[in-house]
């Protein structure tokens, strides 16, 4: 039996705009929306870092400052030092010099380890990825969400909000990041602390299968 990691809230949101989210925990990725104002703690596990007398929090290779309505997405600062890269970074070479890339921020090892750096003049580019997840709509009862990249979502008049995964939702796929996890002879999937369990209809959304 494999054991699960330890709780990470999590949250993703996808805007337009700047948009207000009310309170709830959050996931970051590579594609959240700088200027938009998260309303919510930041996420466990979160970094703090100072760039010369600047504040930022840091979490999965996106960027937060402290804001009048919570904390909003940022550009990552250059001169950041964070001890590990974001999940899935790529390697690209200028010349010969190497520089990990995450999004549009550019990366570079030093001693404490890996610092923001202007991106290179010259960039000898990795293979294409394959093309971004869309969202799916999926329906629990008369309610829809949409999901990308583990995370569930409610449209609103102002753009995409966060929510917690509900329980029983069916998605066609799961997370790229999901691992498997055992438990008493049944295989469930792990992404954020959610789980799933595979039905002939797709991946249910379904309770922890254990108690802590």
């Amino acid at each position: 039996m494999k054991i699960p990691h330890a709780f990470l809230p999590a949250l993703l949101m996808a805007a337009t705009g700047a948009a207000l989210i009310a309170p709830g925990t959050l996931r970051a990725d590579r594609h959240a929306d700088v200027g938009v104002a998260i309303g919510v703690p930041l996420p466990h596990g979160y970094l703090d870092i100072v760039v010369g007398r600047d504040h930022y929090y840091s979490y999965r290779g996106v960027f937060y400052r402290r804001g009048p309505h919570g904390y909003m997405v940022v550009r990552a600062p250059r001169g950041a030092v964070v001890r590990v890269l974001p999940p899935h970074c790529a390697r690209i070479y200028a010349g010969n010099v190497v520089y990990y890339r995450f999004g549009d921020v550019y990366y570079q090892p030093v001693r404490q380890g890996y610092v923001v750096v202007d991106p290179p003049t010259t960039v000898t580019l990795p293979p294409a990825p394959p093309p971004a997840e869309e969202y799916q709509s999926v329906w629990v009862g008369q309610t829809e969400f949409q999901f990308k990249d583990g995370q569930f979502f409610q449209k609103t008049p102002d753009g995409l909000v966060w929510v917690e995964a509900p329980l029983g939702a069916i998605t066609r796929t799961l997370p790229s990041d999901a691992t498997s996890v055992w438990y008493q002879d049944t295989e469930f999937f792990e992404c954020d602390n959610v789980y799933f369990r595979k039905t002939p209809e797709g991946y249910k959304v379904v309770p922890k299968p254990w108690k802590d």
